[in-house]
């Protein structure tokens, strides 16, 4: 019994992680998110769910002749990926998107109802935009930096799992009092952000005392609101960017009215010294509202101040001045899609990178030219939006008045700078569709289907499990075991992929009852001949196995051609019944191999080790009578 343990042990461990990925709904693990309100959080579709099924036929139409011509491969490329953007964007459920034929884009919406809303989102205008982004933009607070508000510094014990305000534990560990006092009143109140250099690491970080200083600010009502609507601002900044996107961050500039020292306070874990150095800190705000009140706290503390320092930046009385710095600020400058001659994927010369080649048009190259000679040598960047989605941003070395450009990155692959240009392409001239057949699915009819499906595959199941209990005695119920194992390991596949299931699916998971069963009988019936010519049980399994197996082997596997061959042609063609069929049937017949072949072969093997393999006529249909007498008799010993 030993033999077969580890094969068991997975047996037992595939089971227990399928019944969890089907007892727990919905799966939320990190990134990956499963389940639903559906039977068992399945993935159902449109048949059975109800929903939008949406479908659409794309030309382009000469502006000369009204001719309409058939789309290329890559403009009905790029036009798909455009509506999946929109629709996965939307929040429209979990859409089925896929084209059909030559020019068709099949849209179905399970489990959405406003068809309206559907229409409307499929089939609104790209929009692509070039945009002027300038970086640390200052802007004013109403009510607050205007002088109006009044400042007053307070010491405050540091938290206890605060730690102090340096950039190494070794700067502070060799800084002194005396390093401390150095840093006089005179020399901060007058230093600028260029003599706020000198200011080192060391010096901020020993005076640090064991009460620090902390700004308080008196606001009027309307000013805490509009302060709490910055603070907002700066702790989105900190959000950490997705993919290859840049993160801007928001930060305060803290002042007196009338005088040019500024402190700067950012928003973040990071704290930036008047040196541009920056060191970790612990993740409490440098910004903090008092209860619901309309007074706020500034940590100057942890910026590097000591008490003395803050209370001659700010002395009692003093009117305070914040201004907020936008990481960035998208600037609007006229220039659109509409104004793109075309995009394409290229190559730049003499270093062959994959690069985005752009061309403009008459107005767009007097725009771009305009655009490129502000931003040239400076910061800014170009930032290149398609429907409120950042494509890239990237910087200007110098003017390009000639209406032809290429863009290029350091994350830029040969599969992106494609992709990037076929949608550039998209936003410049969406391909025109008409919307050429509706329909709204009941749910109740879904709701019906499914509910009639569920029965007929449990009684299904419940006829299969019983004639084989029956007819193959003690094997049969290893079978019925092993085929309540498969049922359990198809659905948690399901759930877990996930697979959309419509009504041909479910049928096809059904049919995959059958043909699970049919390897069992073939091994059964193979097992019984060897038990008539005298073998013991654990030799008939061996054996019957065995000699089962190429027929197992040559059947499964022609029926997977068959899948492969009608998912082909439902993908070609656009029928998507077809393909749910086909995929079903695929997986249910390869989690059928897995039942039968190691499964149903170890659950025998460890009944052939128990005193259950003496008594061998309760292993083949017949009894004694299927037996040689010799082993009908020791069967009965």
């Amino acid at each position: 019994m030993r033999r077969y343990a580890r094969t068991l042990i997975v047996i037992v461990v595939l089971l227990a992680v399928a019944a969890a990925i089907l007892a727990v709904n919905p799966i939320s693990v990190g990134g990956f998110q499963r389940g639903g309100d559906t039977l068992l959080g399945l993935s159902l579709g449109l048949d059975l769910q109800g929903g939008s099924h949406l479908e659409y036929e794309a030309a382009l139409e000469d502006p000369d002749t009204g001719e309409k011509t058939p789309p290329t491969a890559d403009q009905m490329d790029a036009l798909l990926r455009t509506i999946q953007r929109r629709v996965n964007n939307s929040g429209l459920g979990e859409p089925i998107i896929q084209q059909i034929g030559d020019d068709r884009i099949l849209v179905q919406l399970p489990g959405v109802e406003d068809l309206e809303r559907a229409k409307s989102i499929i089939g609104e205008t790209a929009r692509l935009e070039f945009k002027h982004r300038v970086l640390d933009v200052e802007r004013g607070i109403e009510g607050v930096s205007d002088g109006a508000a009044n400042v007053r510094v307070e010491l405050e014990p540091l938290p206890d799992a605060a730690p102090p305000a340096t950039s190494t534990p070794e700067a502070s560990a060799t800084s002194t009092p005396e390093a401390s006092a150095t840093s006089t009143p005179e020399a901060s109140a007058t230093s600028t952000p260029e003599a706020n250099a000198t200011s080192t690491p060391e010096a901020a970080a020993t005076s640090t005392p064991e009460l620090a200083p902390v700004l308080v600010v008196e606001l009027t009502e309307e000013a805490a609101v509009v302060f709490e609507g910055v603070l907002e601002r700066l702790r989105v900044s900190i959000t950490p960017p997705t993919g290859t996107e840049i993160s801007y961050l928001n930060y305060l500039k803290v002042g007196v009215q009338g005088s040019t020292t500024t402190l700067t306070i950012p928003y973040a874990p990071v704290a930036v010294l008047p040196t541009g150095q920056t060191f970790q800190i612990d993740p409490e705000p440098y910004v903090e509202r008092v209860g619901t009140s309309t007074t706020f706290k500034i940590a100057a503390w942890k910026a590097g101040l000591t008490a003395e320092e803050a209370e001659t930046l700010f002395p009692e009385g003093a009117q305070i001045n914040v201004v907020e710095v936008l990481g960035k600020l998208d600037e609007e400058v006229g220039l659109t899609g509409e104004d793109l001659e075309r995009a394409y994927a290229g190559q730049r010369h003499g270093t062959g990178l994959p690069i985005v080649n752009v061309e403009f048009d008459s107005e767009g190259t007097r725009k771009f030219g305009e655009l490129t000679t502000e931003i040239a040598g400076t910061p800014d960047l170009l930032a290149i939006v398609l429907d409120d989605q950042e494509l890239i941003a990237p910087s200007v070395r110098e003017p390009i008045l000639g209406g032809t450009a290429f863009i290029e990155g350091q994350d830029f692959t040969f599969e992106r700078v494609r992709d990037i240009s076929l949608l550039l392409e998209s936003g410049r001239l969406p391909i025109p569709i008409t919307l050429i057949k509706e329909e709204s699915v009941d749910a109740i009819l879904g709701a019906d289907s499914l509910s009639k499906s569920v029965v007929a595959g449990l009684v299904g199941l419940a006829l299969v499990l019983l004639f084989m209990a029956l007819y193959y005695r003690a094997a049969g119920f290893v079978a019925a075991t092993a085929l309540v194992i498969y049922a359990v390991l198809l659905l948690a596949i399901f759930k877990g992929l996930p697979v959309t299931l419509r009504l041909a699916g479910v049928s096809a998971a059904i049919l995959s009852i059958g043909m699970a069963v049919d390897a069992n009988i073939l091994i059964f019936e193979r097992m019984k001949e060897e038990l008539r010519a005298g073998r013991t049980l654990l030799s008939a399994v061996n054996i019957g196995f065995n000699r089962a197996w190429p027929a197992i082997r040559d059947s499964n596997v022609s029926t997977l051609i068959t899948c492969a061959i009608l998912f082909w042609f439902a993908d070609t063609l656009g029928a998507p019944v077809v393909q749910s069929f086909a995929i079903t049937l695929s997986i249910g017949v390869a989690v059928s191999l897995f039942s039968a072949i190691t499964v149903s072969r170890t659950l025998l093997r460890l009944l052939a080790a128990t005193p259950l393999a003496r008594r061998l006529s309760i292993f083949v249909p017949g009894g004694r009578a299927d037996l040689p007498k010799q082993a009908s008799g020791a069967g009965a010993s």
